[in-house]
């Protein structure tokens, strides 16, 4: 078993994500109990307490949607970056459904208790400026949802980026509405919660912008650069500062100016002596391109580091075996070097690419004496190994145990990783024996 900086046990991560979890349920569902029932008709008590839970509930999964959705504080808390932005999503799906009880049935619970129809407005009167509010907010909500769920793909990555940075706006718009017109908040000690949350998010927003202007960016000057596949580029970078201490597998977002878009890449490299770190970059679009025409001397900015990739199976002492396809090799390249030191464990790393020409670090891969290298190429007809895709085939023809009694890493294009892990466990290896990283454009 290796243990150290580099392990981290699969139970630990278990329990953290399920305080997390319940730390938002029991933080969401809180601000219900300060809901008084009228003494009315028990349908106008349903109507009111479906709708406080729309404003309440809702409105705190869309909250944590906004704590979720910033790297920098929570990596600090639950590593497993991959897991939180998940749950960053699913909380503002929740998040948006259950508001949506709001306007329904407040407007009913207004229409049975005193007769007022509150969406018909008279802009004169505060109180209906406050519903227009709720509905303008409810209007931004819908457009980012639907933009999200439906047009991702047609908006490309940096306007979809830019249309759900707008997100951003929905709690402190939630906070001043419910501020203004909540008698629940107004009337109860709930006020004090509420006042907490915003000073929370104060705190949270000006945190995030001084991560955003660098303040939390380490400085790396690049001391070289050398090609290691066709169109693939390794950058090594010394800190000019205290510097990062990634653990294998993990990755940091990586840009060139504050003004540029940070991008992630796994740290392929790393000195632990000299904190000097390596990041290989495949050319997929201008800002990849741009960074491997990077000359000695330039500066980087780097925050980190994030992820947990690899990370669990180093406290485990089952046989591994690595698959990766094209750039995806990068996270197990400080694996193998670890088990070439150490040697105490069965490994296997499957890669997979087109080419030849695309085979990163070929050379050092074809030295390694104690991990077994196995290259599957899918376009290169006279290749003598294993040609096509990587499938449960060409595993079980290179490995001398069953699938069963092995740890999977898997990290490469989406349609890889899924077809691997489903067919995987249709051949009985147990699902937390198969952890995945995916490399997508």
């Amino acid at each position: 078993m290796w243990s150290g900086e580099g392990a981290i046990s699969r139970e630990r991560l278990t329990t953290a994500k399920a305080v997390l979890i319940g730390v938002i349920a029991v933080t969401s569902v809180f601000p219900i109990l300060f809901v008084q029932p009228e003494d009315a008709a028990l349908h106008v008590n349903v109507y009111k307490y479906l709708a406080k839970t729309g404003a309440f509930v809702g409105s705190m999964l869309l909250i944590w949607q906004f704590f979720l959705g910033f790297r920098g504080a929570v990596s600090s808390i639950l590593p497993d970056l991959t897991w939180v932005v998940e749950l960053h999503k699913k909380v503002g799906q929740y998040g948006v459904l259950v508001i949506l009880l709001h306007p329904v049935f407040i407007a009913l619970y207004y229409l049975e208790l005193e007769g007022v129809n509150i969406y018909s407005l008279d802009l004169g009167q505060d109180f209906s400026q406050l519903v227009l509010l709720g509905m303008v907010l409810l209007g931004l909500i819908a457009f980012i949802s639907i933009s999200s769920a439906f047009f991702r793909g047609r908006l490309g990555f940096y306007r979809w980026l830019y249309t759900h940075l707008s997100s951003y706006l929905v709690p402190p718009f939630l906070l001043i509405h419910s501020f203004a017109l909540g008698q629940t908040i107004q009337g109860t000690g709930l006020r004090y919660y509420w006042w907490f949350l915003t000073a929370a998010m104060v705190a949270f927003s000006l945190h995030r912008i001084a991560h955003a202007l660098g303040a939390r960016a380490e400085r790396y000057r690049v001391v070289r650069t050398r090609v290691v596949a066709e169109s693939t580029t390794e950058i090594r970078m010394e800190p000019q500062g205290r510097g990062l201490r990634p653990a294998p597998g993990q990755f940091i977002y990586l840009r060139g100016a504050i003004a540029e878009n940070s991008h992630p890449y796994t740290v392929s490299a790393f000195d632990e002596e000299s904190g000097t770190l390596g990041v290989t970059v495949k050319e997929e679009g201008s800002q990849s391109a741009r960074l491997q025409r990077s000359q000695e001397g330039d500066t980087l900015l780097l925050d980190g580091p994030y992820g947990v990739f690899t990370r669990v199976s180093l406290s485990t002492e089952l046989p591994l075996v690595m698959i990766a396809g094209g750039i995806g090799i990068t996270p197990f390249r400080r694996v193998w070097q670890r088990l070439e030191r150490e040697r105490g464990r069965e490994a296997h790393l499957v890669y997979g690419n087109e080419t030849y020409s695309e085979i990163a670090y070929r050379d050092e891969l074809d030295a390694l004496e104690h991990v077994h290298v196995v290259h599957v190429l899918n376009d290169e007809p006279d290749f003598p190994g294993e040609k096509g895709l990587v499938t449960v085939n060409v595993l079980r023809r290179n490995v001398p145990q069953e699938l069963a009694s092995y740890q999977f890493l898997i990290c490469g294009p989406p349609v890889m990783i899924v077809t691997l892990e489903e067919a995987l466990i249709e051949e009985g290896v147990p699902s937390n024996q198969v952890s995945h990283e995916l490399f997508a454009s």
